[in-house]
């Protein structure tokens, strides 16, 4: 089979960093090619942590909650691939196209790196059970003041960039994110051609 290429969305608590990690298992225990994760999140924390001038500002953006000005997330999961990337991996997504700037980057580099067959895998839950499930974790940031707030700027930045990569002819998967995490990692292999 081809590798993978694959862009995870779905709005916070809906589960993606959990379904990322059950299909990487899966992907290392049935193919034979390695796999690349880019994990926007973890780099934009391990940028932060790393002492340089570039991360104390990451950290500053990132305590207060914003969106990351677009040229960051680019410049980090170009690098990552420039580094790393030798055509035969699978490459994991989550975190990323969180802006037009940034989905047409993305899109972009799959294009120039021979990967724009890539698919998206949208992990949809309500508001309410995204309120209910980050509440759980029990983390400071976690108000549920905060959450919807958060959960409003994922439908005004985050969502439309779906419309983009259809726009742009990318296959893009809607998998219910309600039902357990077992139903849904079935649900993802199923759209992907896996069959259990």
């Amino acid at each position: 089979m081809q590798p993978l290429t694959l862009l995870f969305f779905g709005s916070q608590g809906a589960g993606k960093g959990t379904q990322v990690q059950m299909l990487i298992d899966y992907l290392k225990a049935h193919t034979p090619n390695e796999i690349i994760r880019i994990d926007m999140g973890h780099e934009l924390r391990a940028l932060r942590d790393g002492g340089s001038y570039a991360g104390k500002l990451t950290g500053e953006v990132i305590d207060q909650g914003l969106r990351m000005p677009d040229f960051m997330p680019v410049f980090l999961q170009t690098k990552k691939l420039v580094d790393n990337f030798t055509g035969e991996e699978h490459i994991i997504a989550d975190g990323l196209a969180r802006g037009a700037d940034q989905t047409r980057g993305y899109d972009d580099m799959m294009k120039f790196f021979k990967r724009d067959n890539f698919q998206i895998i949208n992990l949809v839950i309500s508001d309410d059970t995204a309120v209910k499930r980050l509440l759980a974790r029990g983390r400071n940031d976690d108000t549920e003041d905060a959450i919807r707030r958060r959960l409003a700027w994922t439908k005004t930045d985050v969502m439309p960039q779906i419309e983009l990569l259809k726009e742009r002819g990318r296959t893009i998967h809607e998998i219910d994110g309600e039902p357990d995490t077992e139903t849904i990692h079935k649900n993802i292999l199923s759209v992907l051609g896996f069959s259990q």
